[in-house]
């Protein structure tokens, strides 16, 4: 069984990928006329949670006016099976690069 300071340590390193992700790839996108957007997305399965990662980019996408969007690096997947709330849950990040 997994202590609150372990659930809190796993949410602070994905959303230190999140950013590290985002920061990396930010400066190459902007130099090619294209833009990079991460999503996130959580589901029961792993599938669902990676089409909601990828709804998510291309939305943020769309209000910026980028209506092209693909995959710039395979989607990540992190399977939790203690959350608080939800029990077994799949969380997803993906980034696409939208013009």
């Amino acid at each position: 069984m997994a202590t609150t300071s372990t659930r809190l340590t796993r949410g602070a390193l994905f959303v230190a990928g999140l950013v590290a992700a985002l920061l990396s790839a930010g400066a190459p996108a902007m130099a090619s006329g294209t833009a990079l957007y991460c999503g996130g997305g959580m589901g029961p399965t792993a599938d669902i949670a990676v089409r909601a990662a990828v709804e998510d980019a291309r939305e943020s996408a769309r209000t910026d006016g980028h209506y092209s969007c693909e995959a710039a690096d395979a989607p990540q997947v992190f399977e939790v099976f203690d959350d608080p709330y939800r029990g077994h849950v799949f969380y997803a990040s993906v980034t696409m690069n939208c013009g």
